[in-house]
């Protein structure tokens, strides 16, 4: 039988000029392409179109202000009540089209599950699996009737913290559907869906207070561990067990100093080392035992190169270090590499992988070549010929990784050292945030070509906020960094995290949005972990 509503269709259809593509499962392909083709039928008949995220099959979707008199057309799996849902919510008259792949017989047999209950004021229409083009003729009809009708009305919807992680987790779905449906490309929904994370980001911040987000790690914990404190990691020695314990915390330090506590940076840093050590253990084992906790990472103990293998894929920077400072200065012989004439700020070099070590030393960072530091006892020629070739491999890695995210890898910096063997290992950590620059793809060139600096994604904003405040090399006591920009900074790190690994980053929603009284902290969280590994003999 032919689909149709009641006799009225309910006030939020009336003059309707606006077609709502409303998609739950926004990981299934063919959902995708039902709602592709419906986009493109629907384009040529004047209507404003718009495809949005429900969050999952049982979520539900809050109209925009500009959406309130659309129709809805619902692409719905086996099982989905959030056509009902939403109905039911908005008011608004839903076309369902219930979508089977064509191979799934046991979907296509279950799909009278999808609940399509209406009522008079939202009712719905259901069409036969995966039709379409009936939804879309049902749609103009709709649109016909309404016109003659014209009137409309609007909804309210509640903001608890309940509500607060829906919108989060459909703002989220929304961006992913986007890029599905080749509006966005990977870096704009990486940003669309951090930028929603921003009330998990402040709510950490304000949990966080003055604290770093991993405190010390107490002695019966790791009984006989020497710990070190470092700019960002907390670093813990257990000399019997041949053993290190690395603690990613979220301190951001500048000048020489500490600057603020970043919401998350730790699990970020940690987390990014940990998936490029995975990726790269092929090319360089690396000292990683496993790994207990998001902030954690528990390495075989090294003996580390004083020496940091810089590599550079361009040629950029403003350190004393930076290979630019020096090009700029006149300087053609750096860290034995003879540089051509003519080289510009922020262009490609003419090899993809240029290694540039500097020197790792207590007082002060300085470039070297690689005859120096055999020279000076810091390797053996051929450690640091191993090194050299295995850094230039990682780095090529890295960069043809980082391209399919979006993202220029322009240099990094990596650690060596030696195991109990005499084993060289990769250490410490790898393309970070922290340890590399990266900067957007897709706005190169074209910056390049105005002479505007690259598009980056970094930490220097903060900076220039202090130098702007204060003399930070010498005033005594530093402004409190203002929160929109440690919350902005956060955000940054977990951008290039779900970038760089294609994975969403897991935040805890009912600790951070709701009454936290009792609840573990991550910082309890990471001591329990580790006690834990070291009863199990992991450390």
């Amino acid at each position: 039988a032919e689909p149709a509503f009641p006799a009225t269709v309910g006030t939020r259809a009336m003059a309707a000029t606006e077609v709502v593509l409303l998609v739950g499962g926004t990981d299934d392909t063919h959902v995708l392409g039902l709602a592709k083709s419906a986009l493109l039928q629907l384009m040529p008949t004047g209507l404003v179109c718009r495809a949005r995220a429900c969050g999952d099959d049982h979520g539900s979707y809050e109209l925009e202000t500009a959406e309130q008199s659309a129709i809805i057309i619902a692409f719905a799996r086996a099982g989905a009540s959030f056509p009902a849902t939403v109905a039911k919510s908005s008011g608004a008259p839903v076309v369902l089209v219930p979508c089977a792949a064509p191979e799934d017989n046991i979907a296509a047999g279950a799909i009278g599950s999808v609940l399509a209950v209406g009522t008079a004021l939202a009712p719905m229409a259901r069409v036969s699996v995966n039709g379409v083009e009936e939804a879309v003729a049902l749609v103009q009809r709709i649109v016909a009737f309404a016109s003659a009708a014209g009137a409309s009305s609007a909804s309210a919807s509640g903001s608890d913290a309940t509500a607060a992680g829906r919108s989060i987790v459909q703002a989220v779905a929304q961006a992913d559907l986007d890029l599905a449906m080749g509006t966005i490309d990977v870096v704009e929904a990486a940003q669309r869906r951090t930028r929603a994370y921003l009330p998990l980001i402040d709510a950490e911040r304000q949990r966080m207070g003055a604290g770093c987000g991993a405190e010390a790690i107490p002695t019966d914990a790791l009984p006989g561990a020497e710990r070190y404190v470092g700019k960002v990691r907390d670093v813990y020695v257990l000399e019997k067990e041949k053993k290190c314990v690395l603690v990613a915390t979220g301190r951001q330090s500048a000048f020489d100093r500490h600057l603020a506590s970043i919401p998350f940076k730790g699990q970020v840093l940690n987390q990014i080392s940990m998936w490029w050590f995975q990726q790269t253990s092929d090319i360089m084992p690396n000292h990683v035992v496993c790994s207990p906790n998001p902030n954690v990472v528990i390495g075989t103990k090294c003996e580390i190169f004083s020496v940091e293998f810089v590599v550079r894929g361009y040629i950029t920077g403003s350190t004393d270090t930076s290979m630019w400072t020096h090009y700029k200065a006149g300087e053609r012989h750096y860290c034995g590499h003879n540089l051509p004439e003519g080289l510009v700020k922020n262009q490609k070099l003419w090899v993809d992988a240029l290694v540039t070590p500097t020197t790792k030393d207590k007082v002060h960072d300085a470039p070297i070549s690689g005859e120096a530091l055999v020279a000076e006892g810091r390797m053996t020629q051929a450690q640091w010929e191993l090194c050299e070739a295995k850094a230039k491999e990682l780095f090529v890695f890295g960069s043809q990784t980082a391209r399919k995210a979006g993202l220029i890898l322009v240099d990094t910096k990596y650690e060596f050292g030696t195991d109990e063997n005499g084993n060289v290992v990769l250490c410490d950590e790898i393309h970070t945030p922290d340890s590399s620059r990266y900067w957007i793809a897709s706005t190169y060139e074209a910056r390049i070509a105005a002479g505007q600096e690259p598009e980056n994604i970094d930490k220097e904003f903060l900076r220039l906020w202090f130098k702007g405040q204060c003399d930070p090399y010498k005033d005594e006591t530093l402004p409190e960094a203002p929160a929109e920009l440690v919350n902005e900074l956060a955000r940054r790190y977990v951008l290039l995290y779900e970038l760089i690994t294609g994975s969403k980053f897991k935040f805890d929603y009912s600790s951070l949005l709701s009454d936290t009284t009792g609840v573990e902290t991550p910082d309890e969280k990471i001591i329990r972990d580790v006690k834990k590994a070291y009863g199990a003999g992991m450390i």
